[in-house]
């Protein structure tokens, strides 16, 4: 267990040396969350300027009418959802691969990289926001126990298409070989990748919260003034966090597809953290 967590930090700090040498990958993380509250209020703009959500009330009494809007506007959310991540998602991983084949990515190349692949991007997104409507679907349908098998079935899912995004865009596979070559990829060199992923998302949890002590001194001093800046300084921390999660999320991904496919330690990366985290068959 205690390797486990030495080898987690070992590939937070390696990640996190990586995006300081390249800061502007963060952009990339800064733009989703920019682009996902422009397409929250798109949506919520566009169901009151179309009457959508005049016609979802209407209908709430109709049964399975109220249910095909809803689900309606529950796909179209996730598609927007998905295609804004996976486009600077893929900004993300792919500055990441230059930096880690020797080069110095640049913004442009990023957008540059999301703009050629728009395309898989889109159909990606329509596949994601397929699965996701089912999955809300059957959660909805189902009931008791049966649930779990929904949770268990996205995981697997999940897992399956870890690697879609750099097999998307490097080697331009049609979607159906990428899903294909991505769970290939997992099965060939299966280990504690996920550990490695978890063990970022572990140390941003931590660092997360002392995020909440602005609030509690707010608490304290009982001033309303003092607690809506303590909320307002919080929020800005764990936003800040929430970038550096993601950029080093794409970073880490693309130093084990790099592995993954080429059998070769990306630099920046110890050969102990990242041989260790796969475990051939």
């Amino acid at each position: 267990m205690f390797d486990v967590f030495r080898r987690s930090y070992g590939i937070f700090r390696q990640s996190l040396a990586i995006l300081s040498a390249d800061k502007e990958i963060l952009i990339f993380p800064v733009l989703s969350g920019i682009a996902m509250l422009f397409v929250f209020a798109l949506m919520i703009g566009g169901g009151f300027f179309m009457g959508l959500f005049r016609a979802i009330l209407e209908s709430a009494g109709q049964g399975s009418t109220s249910e095909i809007i809803g689900y309606a506007v529950l796909f179209v959310w996730y598609f927007l959802s998905w295609f804004v991540g996976l486009f600077f998602n893929v900004a993300v991983i792919h500055c990441a691969k230059i930096r880690l084949d020797g080069g110095d990515p640049t913004i442009s190349d990023g957008i540059s990289a999301s703009m050629r692949h728009i395309g898989r991007i889109a159909a990606w997104a329509a596949i994601s926001a397929t699965v996701g409507l089912l999955a809300s679907i059957l959660r909805d349908k189902l009931k008791g126990l049966t649930r779990i098998f929904v949770s268990v079935g996205e995981a697997a899912w999940g897992i399956a298409t870890f690697f879609i995004v750099p097999v998307m865009i490097f080697e331009e596979r049609p979607l159906i070989d990428s899903v294909k070559q991505s769970w290939n990829l997992m099965r060939k060199t299966w280990g504690e990748s996920l550990v490695g992923s978890g063990g970022i998302g572990l140390f941003i949890f931590l660092l997360a919260i002392p995020g909440i002590i602005p609030i509690v001194l707010g608490v304290v001093l009982g001033n309303a003034g003092a607690v809506i800046g303590g909320i307002a300084i919080a929020a800005l921390w764990w936003l800040v966090l929430a970038c550096i999660s993601s950029a080093l999320g794409g970073i880490y991904r693309a130093a084990l597809y790099v592995y993954a496919t080429e059998q070769r330690v990306a630099p920046g990366y110890s050969q102990e953290f990242v041989t260790g985290a796969f475990r051939r068959k």
